[in-house]
């Protein structure tokens, strides 16, 4: 048996306490009413000391709930044994499905076992049908998991996504052989359609293990692609099986421009870059400019544009605001506020060029934001096995499987009857 905490067993020295306190008590004595006692013979007088143990049951129940108490402190671990297995396999659930990477775990001895790289870890069953999960598993996370495993050697097969890499690179106590299983084929996932004058615009992502693309192409109406009932998703028949995806109405980008006339020049660039974003994403967006001393309070737009050096209109919408800031490495900056932008620099030809002025606008404005959402769940992108790799610590002593759990109810038990005992028993005693 060893102790969680044995500092807590000093606390012992406190049953020194009950000791004392039987040692000096004395009882109360009684008053007994007699006659004369002329008539009584004189006898021998004993002195008895006033130190003396009084009440010895009371005196052992105490002791032992002052005991119990320190044991629940110091948390009693009784060691159990426990198999080893030689080499446990941890494989990806993804990789389950497929029968020709499977059939090489079909003759595995019995010290050897398979789990699965999830949550707990749990043991693959011989029969067991494998639910498909679309999220990717946190690689860090479950390798320290890993470190309660009773097991000489882990071999982890995983598909190695770079989204599953999150946090710092852990510390663990088992060395650990990863294996990425790399996947022949970019594969290409349709997303997402936008409504346009002229058809249909389908954006699809393809992935592979080494980058991830987003492709547009402007499709029409017919046998491969056809609408729904409500016409609110793209149904796409050349695929097996029949891919559905939704479709978005494209509203034009309204944009409200206000200037000085200070920042005339600057205006013209902000508009010309505009108009190149509105070619480049074959989508129409509408700037309205006005002179700073015009302002609309309740004019719709998507977003206002504020060049110019007085105070800028409060407003819920995106906001870029002129703001002069000779440090800034960037030419248009994030604010505190939500939603609120700064341009940071007096805009000409040379800068618009060289510090992407329309890049920096299509950022700001977050166009196609559906998209940009959808990438993220087919970015199918891998890491090499060294990515992989945990920081091994080999630990000092020899883990033990411990059961303290099934120690402490019993002792509170006990505790809980002694504590019923001793009352019981000060109460009839009167102590």
């Amino acid at each position: 048996m060893s102790f969680a905490h044995p500092s807590y067993l000093w606390a012992l020295l406190g049953l020194l306490v009950p000791i004392a306190i039987h040692l000096w008590s004395k009882k109360e004595a009684k008053t007994i009413k007699i006659g004369s006692v002329q008539w009584l013979s004189e006898s021998k007088s004993k002195q008895s000391s006033s130190i003396q143990l009084n009440e010895w049951w009371l005196l052992v129940l105490r002791m032992g709930i002052i005991s119990l108490l320190v044991l629940l402190m110091a948390k009693p671990q009784w060691h159990s044994k426990v198999s080893t297995t030689s080499l446990t396999y941890i494989i990806e659930p993804e990789l389950v499905q497929y029968t020709d990477f499977m059939s090489r775990f079909n003759e595995i001895s019995d010290d050897q076992e398979i789990r699965l790289l999830r949550k707990d870890l749990p043991l693959k069953e011989n029969k067991q049908a494998i639910v498909t999960i679309n999220s990717i598993p946190d690689y860090w996370a479950l390798a320290s998991e890993m470190d309660v495993l009773q097991t000489d050697s882990i071999v982890v097969f995983t598909k190695g996504f770079a989204k599953g890499l999150k946090g710092a690179r852990p510390e663990t106590k088992h060395k650990m052989h990863w294996v990425v299983i790399d996947s022949a084929l970019a594969k290409e996932t349709p997303f997402l359609a936008y409504k346009k004058k002229n058809g249909l615009q389908l954006f699809s992502g393809k992935s592979s293990p080494f980058d991830t693309k987003v492709s547009k192409k402007n499709i029409k109406l017919g046998d491969e692609f056809t609408l729904s009932t409500n016409g609110d998703s793209l149904v796409i028949s050349g695929t097996n099986p029949v891919e559905k995806v939704p479709v978005y109405v494209q509203n034009p980008i309204k944009i409200a421009l206000y200037y000085s006339d200070s920042l005339q020049k600057d205006k013209l660039y902000i508009e010309a870059a505009l108009k190149a974003l509105s070619i480049y994403l074959d989508r129409e967006i509408q700037v309205e400019s006005s002179l700073d001393t015009e302002v609309e309070s309740n004019k719709e737009a998507d977003a206002i544009i504020w060049l110019s050096t007085k105070p800028a209109p409060k407003t819920a919408k995106k906001l870029l605001v002129f703001k002069e800031d000779a440090l800034s490495v960037s030419m248009i900056i994030a604010g505190v506020a939500e939603h609120t932008f700064y341009l940071t620099k007096r805009i000409n030809s040379e800068n618009a060029v060289t510090e992407r002025l329309t890049e920096q606008l299509l950022q700001m404005l977050e166009i196609n934001g559906e998209v940009e959402k959808l990438v993220a769940e087919v970015d199918h992108r891998s890491v090499t096995a060294a990515e992989l790799e945990t920081t091994y610590t080999p630990s000092k002593k020899k883990q033990k499987q411990l059961a303290s759990q099934h120690v402490n109810p019993y002792l509170w038990l006990i505790l809980l009857v002694l504590l019923l005992v001793e009352r019981f028993v000060a109460y009839k005693r009167k102590q």
